[in-house]
């Protein structure tokens, strides 16, 4: 009977253990997600001025007529021009067909605006603008009209902006019919840009870009029945970006709340209903599958022995005795 007695009480100890170990990792994890979802954010604007700026995109689509481009930066003719003007492969996409059959498209996001160019006005151009792309095309048939739409470069992916020709159909974000605007091919034309951007709380940036389109531009653009001649200047309107940013808010009285009432309710719920509360007490989960009671192995004591004796009586009255003073008078 003790050999079973034992074996029973140390089962009823490790299922206890067990318990407690179970409710010790939830209230962990518990806590864990608690903090989590406490990490609440909030949107901080400020306005930051920035050494450069990148150009926005455009797209640039016709019939079957081939373009040439210049692109000149601060007055100087730019090498790498072909690189940043792409061929547009729309063959296959009906979306587009009946309107063009080329199209040309300039993306990237290398900041080539610079607040304090190191170039001085008075020495770019006869046109007067820090950047401006110059498309030619001759020995057509009939001078064609032109598609035009201007667009945001860092929506264009990385792998795709490598490449050197595009598709309509992989990159439908370089055309879209709700921005293609038609006009001649000779014209001169003038946007002002201004950028915003998003810092998300894990430090990502995104990109947006606004822009104005100047009118009673002095054009130096020409045609004749076969060919034409045409600008695109792009301007940096501000190098004053409004910058929002996620910042972290943490609320720490509502997680220490939460700990506080959680330890309460897994306390309870530990020794009410898993692993008994006293020493000879009957409940819990644990002593239950066990059936083990330790309250059934408690040794009857004699009450006599419980009665107090005549050493104890006298303790009680003459506690104190020898702490009274007499007076002898």
């Amino acid at each position: 009977m003790k050999a079973g007695k034992n074996f029973r009480r140390l089962l009823t100890t490790v299922l206890q253990v067990v318990f407690a170990i179970i409710l010790i990792i939830y209230f962990i994890v518990n806590t864990v997600v608690d903090i989590g979802r406490s990490n609440l954010t909030y949107t901080t604007l400020s306005f930051e001025n920035v050494d450069s700026l990148p150009p926005p995109a455009f797209s640039l689509c016709t019939d079957g007529v081939r373009y040439n481009f210049n692109c000149t930066i601060y007055g100087n003719t730019s090498i790498n021009c072909p690189n940043l003007i792409k061929f547009v492969n729309v063959t296959g996409d009906n979306l587009y067909n009946g309107w063009f059959t080329r199209c040309y498209v300039f993306q990237t996001t290398t900041p080539l605006f610079l607040a304090k160019p190191v170039a001085s006005p008075k020495n770019w151009t006869a046109f007067q603008s820090a950047m401006f792309v110059q498309y030619s095309f001759f020995n057509a048939s009939t001078i064609s009209k032109m598609q035009f739409m201007i667009w945001n470069p860092f929506d264009l992916p990385d792998s795709e902006a490598s490449a050197s020709e595009l598709s309509s159909l992989k990159t439908p974000q370089i055309l879209s019919p709700y921005s293609l605007t038609q006009s001649d091919a000779n014209r001169e034309r003038a946007f002002t840009f201004f950028w915003k951007r998003h810092v998300f709380l894990n430090g990502t940036t995104k990109w947006q870009v606004d822009f104005r389109s100047e009118i009673g531009v002095a054009s130096n653009a020409f045609g004749t029945n076969n060919s034409a001649i045409g600008l695109i200047h792009l301007k940096p309107g501000s190098f004053e970006v409004p910058t929002t940013r996620e910042q972290p808010f943490l609320q720490p009285v509502s997680v220490f709340t939460m700990f506080i009432v959680l330890a309460a309710v897994l306390y309870t719920t530990y020794y009410a209903c898993l692993g008994g509360r006293g020493k000879y007490r009957n409940y819990g989960l644990a002593h239950i599958i066990t059936r083990y009671f330790p309250q059934r192995y408690i040794e009857r004591t004699n009450s006599r022995a419980l009665k107090p004796t005549a050493d104890d009586i006298l303790k009680v009255y003459l506690d104190g005795l020898n702490k009274v003073d007499f007076d002898d008078s």
